[in-house]
């Protein structure tokens, strides 16, 4: 679990860290120890997890105080103790992760904790590759739903599929003799007509793609009428501001970018304790 990451933010530091840290290298028999603040309040943190096996790669020893998913105001979430070189070559990219994890987990905690009914927040495929998961992994400590997490998870058909294809019935077709039973199809739709054509040849996810919320509202009412088992998920153009007009008890899922991609990133510092 987390290997293709772990060994990711390894390779990132080896090369950051180049030949050596100048500033460093006389510390490199050194032992230390080193707390971790977050200096922020009203913060979902996550990340934590990711950080310990981080560390065990360069030996370095780590208690947390906390879980991913805990709400917390300014504190010391854990302390670590090791190398002292190995930990400073680490420091900023250890944060970096804390921060972001933790950017994302509570923008979704505050955004899905406002949200009543049984409508569920998801994230997109709207991450930084190679640390996708991760950010999926910190919507999960905030309360949302991760989407899918890789192209195979599931069969979704988006615009350019259509068009490749020839059009709706083609590419469902086209794409069922590959379904497992264990896999669902989501296409992404522009119109009403479209979402009843895509229904009525039995996909299990129609995606109401930069409808209006009013629209949204309509046609996801209209569906769950006729097709009361299928998935109704809206995307496109919603954002913290207008998300809220899209809850309603026909709406399942509303799927958005920006809780990966705009999110203020969350203080942490790492203080050493020992100078011995």
């Amino acid at each position: 679990m987390f290997d293709y990451e772990i060994k990711l933010l390894k390779e990132w530091i080896e090369k950051d860290n180049n030949f050596f840290d100048i500033a460093s290298y006389e510390l490199r028999n050194k032992e230390t120890t080193a707390e971790i603040l977050l200096k922020n309040s009203n913060v979902v943190v996550s990340g934590m997890e990711i950080i310990e096996r981080l560390l065990n790669e360069f030996n370095i020893e780590s208690e947390f105080y906390y879980n991913d998913g805990d709400k917390l105001d300014e504190t010391i979430i854990g302390k670590i103790k090791g190398n002292a070189y190995n930990i400073l070559i680490v420091e900023r990219t250890m944060l970096n992760v804390l921060s972001l994890m933790s950017a994302i987990s509570t923008k979704t905690y505050n955004l899905v904790s406002k949200i009543s009914g049984k409508t569920k927040l998801a994230a997109t495929r709207k991450v930084f590759p190679g640390l996708g998961n991760l950010e999926k992994l910190a919507v999960i400590h905030g309360g949302g739903n991760t989407h899918r997490w890789n192209l195979s998870e599931s069969i979704m058909i988006k615009d350019n599929h259509i068009a490749l294809y020839g059009g709706i019935e083609n590419a469902i077709n086209a794409v069922k003799s590959y379904k497992s039973f264990t896999k669902k199809i989501e296409i992404e739709v522009e119109n009403e007509k479209d979402a009843f054509l895509a229904a009525k040849n039995n996909v299990d996810i129609i995606m109401l793609d930069n409808f209006s919320s009013e629209n949204a509202r309509k046609t996801a009412k209209k569906l769950k009428e006729k097709y009361p088992h299928i998935i109704v998920e809206v995307s496109g153009g919603i954002n913290e501001e207008n998300y809220l007009n899209y809850v309603d008890d026909n709406i399942d899922i509303i799927s958005m970018g920006k809780l990966t991609t705009e999110v203020k990133y969350i203080d942490f510092s790492l203080e050493i304790k020992s100078d011995n």
